[in-house]
């Protein structure tokens, strides 16, 4: 019984933390370049049960009665980097990458973090940033752009006037799954991270849409409500069992 009500309890839990990578998910339909979150679950391992201190008659009954398990729990949030869809803006500072990499940019404290969101400004100094502040990093270093007609190419080259003034930094990764999320649309590395060859284009005046898919986010929502209901009535129907247990049976 008390088993029951703590399988009921975990799958609550799950289906919480499910519910908010969904709505972490549809909160971020229109960011641009938005990767997806998934929660991938995993079963607690099978246990053996028997029978503890019965006995048949007068010889004990110690039988095994089966296997069984304590249900789901969260076992990772795993991005999906699958490539959105792209958009048309033709702003010549909307930039859009077409394959796995990755937009290399420095924060105000001088640390090199990662993005899709090709949504790019100019700051008063001339310096090509994030809409949040952050500088886009170039071969040689933060990215200064002089007035006049912007044009990149394919491969990342800047052009100001037919004038080359530095190439993006673009990288690729071997193991994307290894990046780490840290907010405002940004990814960080880890130990475990490498690199590899980059084979990634460059699309001037487009943006890459969030690869967030509303209706199938709004049915695992809808499908993830049901199931911690579900489990919510177990654990009202444990509960009475247990005070019934308690306050009836034990007057007998």
């Amino acid at each position: 019984m008390i088993r029951g009500l703590y399988t009921s309890a975990i799958g609550m839990t799950t289906q919480f933390k499910k519910m908010d990578v969904i709505s972490n998910n549809l909160a971020n339909v229109n960011t641009t370049g938005f990767k997806k979150d998934i929660v991938v679950t995993h079963s607690f391992p099978e246990e053996l049960t028997k029978r503890i201190n019965d006995r048949k008659g007068d010889f004990p009954n110690n039988e095994n009665i089966g296997r069984m398990s304590l249900g789901l729990y969260v076992d990772e949030i795993h991005t999906n980097y699958l490539q959105g869809s792209l958009k048309e803006t033709n702003n010549s500072l909307d930039l859009a990458i077409q394959g796995e990499g990755f937009f290399v940019v420095e924060t105000q404290d001088g640390t090199e973090m990662y993005t899709r969101d090709g949504s790019f400004v100019l700051s008063p100094d001339g310096r090509l940033m994030t809409k949040e502040g952050n500088f886009v990093v170039g071969e040689n270093g933060p990215i200064y752009l002089e007035n006049g007609e912007i044009r990149v190419d394919d491969y990342g080259n800047i052009y100001v006037e037919d004038e080359l003034i530095d190439t993006l930094q673009i990288v690729e990764f071997e193991n994307p799954e290894t990046l780490r999320k840290v907010g405002d649309n940004l990814l960080e590395r880890t130990e475990e991270t490498t690199e590899k060859d980059v084979k990634s284009t460059i699309l001037q005046g487009f943006l890459e849409a969030s690869n967030v898919n509303v209706i199938r986010e709004m049915v695992d929502m809808i499908t993830a409500t049901r199931i911690y209901e579900a489990n919510q009535k177990a654990v009202q129907t444990h509960d009475e069992t247990l005070s019934k247990a308690v306050n009836e049976v034990g007057k007998i």
